[in-house]
């Protein structure tokens, strides 16, 4: 406990299920946690759970696909906490259509949440970042589909797989400050996105034939990774992205 005493985390997508149990790991772990999430109600309960706890959180709405959104949540994070030390960047969508059938509207969406949005908010921390000359870590929530495909998914593919090389060039250029920048790449996790894709019986049944531990994930399954990711203890890692998928990868 206390391995992230006097940090400020900023996490982007934490009324989500692994937005919000980073978010609840990273605050019993002892930073300050500014809960974003497009859904107000949402990021407003994410920090009540973790003040709740012991923990202290604010809420923010943040829509990453809106620079106007990005610059708000980052100059309140700076203005009542001091400005981030972590950047978890969870925030994502998906869209299920063959590539027949994918409109340029649902492409555009998906791309500018999972992958522009990821850029714009990291971007903008990563300089608050460098003007306190503190240094920091940025951890992206990416997908083990950026290296494996599925059908139906190319929207979402395409994003993961930019959100990967991101993670890679960002790391690049944010070393000489002392920002590292990592990845954690989830396999089939049950979250808000995915339940209904994994309620369908022929859809659960053909996944869990693909993870070798047995069973789908949970968000805190992700949790400890990204813990690890934000804290002194990777202090040496930048550029990487680790998998946490059952298995999934393996097989």
């Amino acid at each position: 406990m206390g391995r992230l005493d006097g940090k400020v985390a900023l996490v982007a997508g934490a009324g989500g299920g692994i937005g919000g149990a980073g978010a609840a790991l990273l605050a019993r772990e002892g930073a300050a946690v500014v809960c974003g999430d497009v859904d107000a109600a949402a990021a407003a309960a994410c920090a009540e759970a973790i003040a709740a706890a012991g923990g202290k959180a604010i809420a923010v709405t943040l829509d990453v696909a809106d620079s106007g959104s990005i610059d708000a949540a980052v100059a309140r994070t700076a203005s009542e906490l001091g400005g981030a030390d972590i950047l978890l960047n969870s925030a994502g969508i998906s869209t299920t259509a063959s590539v027949l059938d994918l409109t340029r509207a649902a492409w555009d969406r998906v791309l500018a949440v999972n992958l522009t949005g990821m850029f714009l908010l990291g971007q903008a921390v990563a300089r608050q970042m460098v003007a306190r000359g503190r240094g920091g870590s940025i951890v992206h929530v990416t997908s083990q589909l950026a290296e494996v495909g599925v059908r139906q998914k190319t929207a979402y593919l395409a994003s993961k797989g930019g959100a990967r090389s991101l993670t890679i060039g960002m790391a690049l250029d944010l070393a000489e400050h002392g920002i590292r920048v990592n990845a954690v790449a989830p396999g089939p996790t049950v979250t808000n996105l995915t339940r209904d894709r994994f309620a369908d019986d022929v859809m659960r049944a053909w996944t869990l034939s693909r993870i070798p531990l047995g069973r789908l994930g949970e968000p805190a399954d992700l949790a400890g990774a990204i813990l690890f990711l934000a804290s002194d203890d990777a202090r040496w890692v930048t550029g990487t992205t680790v998998v946490v998928d059952g298995g999934y990868l393996a097989e």
